[in-house]
């Protein structure tokens, strides 16, 4: 999805695709690819052939990346 067209949403949707979901985490979706292949972005799960990603997942990854009192790293579990 396009920047301009998110700018347009009232909120992130509840299941976001990679470019989406790097949209939210603010890096390019190479990057993100790369960091979920390695594992240290969290994991999706998948609907059909689509890998999503969940709004809540994403933001208690960073969360517990920039230390803001989230004390279980559920996204490393999914």
């Amino acid at each position: 999805m396009k920047p301009e067209r998110v700018a347009m949403m009232p909120d992130w949707p509840a299941r976001m695709d990679a470019p989406m979901a790097a949209l939210f985490l603010g890096i390019g979706v190479t990057k993100f690819l790369a960091d979920v292949e390695a594992g240290t972005k969290p994991q999706p799960i998948r609907d059909g052939e689509r890998k999503l990603w969940a709004k809540a997942q994403l933001e208690q990854f960073v969360y517990a990346e920039f230390g803001l009192g989230v004390s279980d790293n559920t996204w490393a579990d999914v």
